[in-house]
């Protein structure tokens, strides 16, 4: 049977995107950063078209002293490496000119490429790939892969490494913000712990213990406004990368589908009537297209809507109520007034309270229909979520394990808003959120 020219780059920009998936849920997993990016190093030298080594490895940035820092591995190095390589300055060798330069670097021989300067007993030839991991402008750290000599570079090998350098920096970035408030956290909890200690000790008099309390709330108060903001800061964080990931998959990939699939409607047109074989067979590849074309859709859309940036809050509400009604057995009733929102920020954190509120529905209420309002009164946006449903415990609202809740509440208080969760046993629930609306 014949086999045609398109077949393996179609099969090509699978496993690229396999790939990004791949490296992106590994990413988005709740282990420790080093066993993150180790994971992301093997699915990475796993990918057979750019033909590396299963060695590799990861360097972090330290700005201040312009040096990197050997950070994790993958494969086997000498200890002449391990101890000569765990610092490098900037501009010293290939790490080094990428840390200067900001851009990837590839290499066919480290006995050949002057640029490569450190050289080790016993060090076998080969190539490089230097990867820079930048978020925006902010540099991170170089990521180096090991190749053949003289390699037969891949052709999307800039734009596949620079993606993962992309998504790999911004992981590193939230962990880096991560630790820091994990750091923040427990010098507070030992700042509190120590002040409690000091208010037993010098309890003499009525008016230093309400005068040292006042003072602790008071700083509490600014700790949970500094958390809130950070929090906030890292939801954002999110939501611009779920942007960027949904707008490339859609737009590059889909594009490139798209022109796959018209050169094999123009590929069977002009193959003759009479081969079948050849006709059947681009039929199925026309097929497994469609397929994929939805499958990109389907994960974009699931990352971020396009209808919310398009069309507004009134109409994506309306088209995830229309997904839910297709996947569980929840109708609803849709009463959604014309508001104008000019404030993207405000209309994503409503969209996201409006999916964390369906969730909770679908996994607690046992609920089979949903009524949603929204209206605009005395300058305040007010959305109001009600299901019939089995009602929700009041001890449930304050539970600290009720993490949906939690989070609800968390973006309209951000919002400098108010947020109720109204509920009896057996009479469903209401989630009635105001906010304020800019001038």
């Amino acid at each position: 049977m014949p086999t045609n020219p398109t077949d393996p780059q179609s099969r090509l920009l699978t496993e690229e995107y396999e790939i990004l998936h791949e490296v992106a849920r590994v990413l988005h997993s709740s282990q420790g950063l080093k066993s993150m990016l180790e994971d992301v190093l093997g699915v990475l030298t796993g990918f057979n078209e750019l033909k590396v080594e299963k060695k590799a490895g990861i360097f972090l940035a330290d700005p201040e002293k312009k040096v990197l820092n050997l950070y994790c591995m993958l494969g086997k190095f000498t200890d002449e490496f391990l101890e000569k390589e765990k610092v490098v300055p900037y501009g010293d060798c290939l790490c080094g000119r990428v840390a200067e330069s900001g851009q990837l670097l590839m290499s066919e021989s480290c006995f050949t490429d002057a640029r490569h300067e450190r050289k080790y007993e016993g060090m076998q030839a080969h190539g490089h790939y230097i990867v820079p991991l930048k978020t925006g402008e902010k540099f991170l750290g170089v990521m180096f892969l090991y190749t053949n000599t003289h390699p037969a570079w891949y052709q999307h090998s800039q734009e596949v490494l620079l993606s993962i350098g992309g998504l790999v920096a911004n992981a590193i970035e939230n962990s880096l913000i991560e630790e820091e408030l994990k750091n923040y956290r427990n010098h507070l909890e030992e700042l509190v712990a120590e002040r409690t200690a000091n208010l037993k000790q010098v309890n003499t008099t009525l008016e230093k213990e309400v005068a040292e309390r006042t003072h602790a709330e008071h700083e509490l108060t600014i700790i949970r406004e500094q958390l809130r903001n950070l929090g906030n800061h890292l939801q954002n964080i999110r939501e611009e990368e779920k942007t960027r990931i949904a707008r490339e998959v859609h737009d590059e990939l889909g594009q490139s589908l798209t022109a796959l699939k018209m050169d094999l409607v123009c590929l069977k047109e002009e193959l003759p009537s009479n081969q079948p074989e050849p006709q059947e067979r681009i039929q199925s590849m026309s097929g497994l297209i469609d397929s994929t074309i939805t499958s990109v859709q389907r994960i974009s859309t699931e990352l971020r809507p396009q209808i919310l940036d398009i069309f507004g809050l009134c109409e994506a509400i309306a088209w995830q109520a229309k997904e839910y009604e297709k996947r569980t057995n929840l109708q609803f009733d849709l009463n959604c007034a014309h508001v104008p929102l000019d404030n993207k920020e405000l209309t994503t954190d409503l969209f996201r309270i409006f999916q964390e509120t369906l969730t909770n529905v679908v996994r607690h209420a046992e609920a089979d229909r949903v009524k949603v309002r929204f209206r605009q009164q005395d300058n305040k946006f007010i959305l109001e979520i009600e299901d019939n449903g089995k009602g929700m415990p009041p001890g449930k609202i304050e539970d600290s394990q009720s993490l949906g809740l939690i989070g609800i509440r968390e973006r309209v208080l951000f919002l400098g808003g108010e947020v109720e969760f109204l509920g009896e046993a057996g009479k469903g629930t209401k989630v009635v959120v105001k906010v304020p609306l800019e001038s």
